[in-house]
């Protein structure tokens, strides 16, 4: 008995709505690992006993052997320790997407196939990294100056991927002027895949943890002029610096990932020249900030696509994240250009507390809008850059880059301004009052645009101070349009369900966030969401969301969010059953999910879960109840 062809046609309907931003990288992209025939990968198995170095191996045999082919190098599930006492470097990796090269877990569960140490990518093409974790799952306890083992990774970065300049030994020096024919020109690392990986602790071996460093040394991940990239389905936590960090990234998609518990620097941000870049469905949880652009970048390692030198970021779009506890500001607009915040849910829980030194509060703001700039190397930015050497057959360091680096005549001090900013049909709630609040003249804000001239565009967005108004001075004038919501004194409830987040591991923090953030009935949020142009087609977890607006403003609908969340765990964890990422639908009894990769459907009615499709004899199969079901949902991070 198969469900009625209508099913197929609305899931097919569904999956059209939801258009990524012109010209960027999309969440629901067919991404070109899978696009490639079983039997055409040329396998190559590693094993945990080979360690770190035999990964390394495993990608060199790759390009010598089999540089014409798709190669496989699948990673069985265990802990490879570093064998190579740094980390697991390649280079010249160009591939097409004819013959890409897939570093794949064979098990893709978080803490199943353990690296001990990061991936540094250097001058590569059509690589994707699937399913790996990088960094222990835990750390031993700490006695005030040393942690027992096992010890938190030590690398730059858990994954890196960069690009290199080109003529970087020819002067970037025409009579006198700056020469834009060979100064800030690289080489793109171009279509990379980062999926369901997890990277984890990173920090000095010195320091309690990564949330409270101070050092500023190690990325979560880190690409530097990189085009077309997806980050997917991914989880980075604990970690110095950057949860995730670009510079000069054109078309890039961030969606489905965790970051959480980051340290000195920003949860993402996006800057250098970057262009088309999506921030969709993730969630951030007590990070600095999220960033639409970036703050003061290097002269030598600006790359942008139109030889421009006027902005950090052109075109991203921030949408439908959940963003909690962030210590300094949730959504932080520098240097943005034509940049869009909209349905995402901007959370200070009731156990928040601003950051402060001393008496002064330097943060809990929910929007910060200000201008960047160029450094120089007055300024202690870096002159030096990688130039690949034919006659070497290596990457060399140049330095200074092009002559020049980071030096006049490059455009230091030049200004990047904020403008064209939009932000609609967003959830701002201080659940425990914070907006206002705090000793002397620093308060945290609903708006702090106190450097630079951009005024965002504002409407369709519901704001809650758990029951007081907003702050009337020491603030940003918040100009709100007639279709946003302001609490009043004596506002009636939240318009979320609330909670606090249960710390007992990522899987569980990640599903309380959207437990707790869940719209409450009858809440403001229904109904209040205005059109737009890049408005997503579903929610946070995957349900449809009307077109034209009339929706519901943050990030969830709240409606059957349960089934959402297995049909997301069953994406996550049966991707061989369900591939790639559907929007849910309606039909008949049935709210469901289709897959035409494999055919297969998984759906819901009434309080059990059903699949469907070839591999399950094509018969409506009955798995049981969804609540037996639903634990290991939430335990996974749904």
């Amino acid at each position: 008995m198969r469900l009625a062809p209508l099913m197929v046609l609305l899931a097919a309907t569904l999956a059209g709505l939801a258009a990524a931003p012109a010209g960027a990288a999309g969440c629901n992209d067919a991404l070109f690992v899978d696009q490639i025939a079983e039997a055409a990968w040329v396998n190559l198995d590693v094993q945990p006993a080979q360690g770190t170095g035999g990964i390394r191996d495993a990608l060199r045999l790759a390009q010598s052997a089999h540089a014409g082919q798709p190669v496989r190098i699948r990673l069985a599930p265990g802990h490879y320790a570093d064998t190579l006492g740094t980390e697991i470097y390649a280079q010249r990796l160009l591939r097409g997407a004819a013959n890409p090269l897939w570093l794949v877990a064979t098990d893709s569960r978080p803490n199943a196939t353990v690296l001990d140490h990061g991936l540094n990518l250097l001058g590569v093409s059509y690589i994707a990294i699937d399913g790996v974790t990088i960094g222990p799952e835990k750390v031993g306890a700490w006695n005030g100056t040393t942690h027992a083992d096992p010890q938190p990774l030590q690398a730059a970065a858990g994954i890196h991927v960069a690009g290199a300049a080109l003529n970087a030994r020819a002067s970037g020096v025409k009579n006198g002027a700056l020469d834009a024919t060979v100064y800030g020109r690289y080489e793109p690392s171009h279509h990379i895949v980062v999926r369901r990986v997890t990277v984890q602790n990173l920090f000095d071996r010195q320091e309690r943890d990564a949330e409270g460093s101070d050092s500023q040394s190690m990325d979560g991940m880190k690409f530097n002029q990189v085009e077309d990239l997806w980050v997917l389905d991914s989880r980075v936590r604990q970690t110095t610096r950057h949860g995730i960090d670009n510079v000069g990234v054109h078309r890039a998609a961030f969606c489905r990932n965790l970051v959480a518990q980051t340290g000195g620097g920003l949860g993402i941000e996006a800057k250098g020249g970057s262009v088309d870049v999506l921030y969709d469905s993730n969630t951030f949880w007590r990070v600095r900030r999220v960033e639409l652009g970036g703050e003061d970048t290097d002269a030598t390692y600006y790359f942008s696509a139109d030889g421009r030198w006027d902005y950090e970021a052109l075109r991203t779009v921030a949408r439908n994240n959940l963003i909690v506890d962030a210590r300094e500001a949730a959504l932080e607009f520098s240097g943005c250009r034509d940049c869009v915040a909209l349905h995402n849910s901007i959370v200070f829980t009731a156990s928040y507390q601003a950051p402060s030194e001393g008496s002064v509060i330097y943060g809990g703001d929910a929007l910060r809008v200000h201008d960047s700039r160029v450094l120089g190397a007055a300024d202690g930015a870096g002159s030096d850059c990688q130039w690949w050497d034919a006659a070497a057959q290596d990457y060399v360091t140049v330095d200074p880059c092009w002559g020049v680096g980071a030096n006049a005549p490059a455009p230091v001090n030049q200004g990047l301004r904020s403008a064209n900013l939009t932000v609609i049909n967003n959830l701002f709630s201080a659940e425990g009052g914070s907006f206002g609040r705090g000793a002397g003249g620093v308060v945290p804000c609903p708006l702090n645009a106190a450097d630079g001239t951009a005024v965002p565009v504002l409407d369709g967005n519901v704001w809650w101070n758990g029951g007081s108004p907003l702050p009337t001075s020491g603030c940003s004038v918040l100009a709100e349009g007639s279709g946003s919501r302001l609490p009043g004194s004596g506002a009636s409830a939240s318009p979320i369900a609330g909670g606090e987040v249960d710390i007992s591991s990522p899987g569980r923090a990640a599903s309380s966030i959207v437990t707790a953030l869940r719209p409450r009935a009858g809440s403001l949020l229904a109904g209040l969401a205005l059109a737009h142009a890049l408005q997503p087609a579903e929610d946070r977890l995957g349900a449809p969301r009307p077109p034209g607006g009339g929706g519901t403003s943050g990030a969830l609908t709240g409606a059957n969010a349960d089934s959402d969340r297995l049909f997301n765990y069953a994406e996550r964890y049966y991707p061989q059953l369900f591939a790639g990422h559907a929007a849910s639908g309606t039909a008949a009894a049935y709210y469901y999910r289709y897959y035409p990769a494999t055919q297969n459907y998984i759906g819901t009615a009434g309080d059990r879960l059903y699949v469907l499709g070839p591999a399950f004899n094509d018969q409506i199969t009955d798995l049981g109840p969804m609540a037996t079901w639903l634990p290991l949902a939430l335990d996974a991070g749904q």
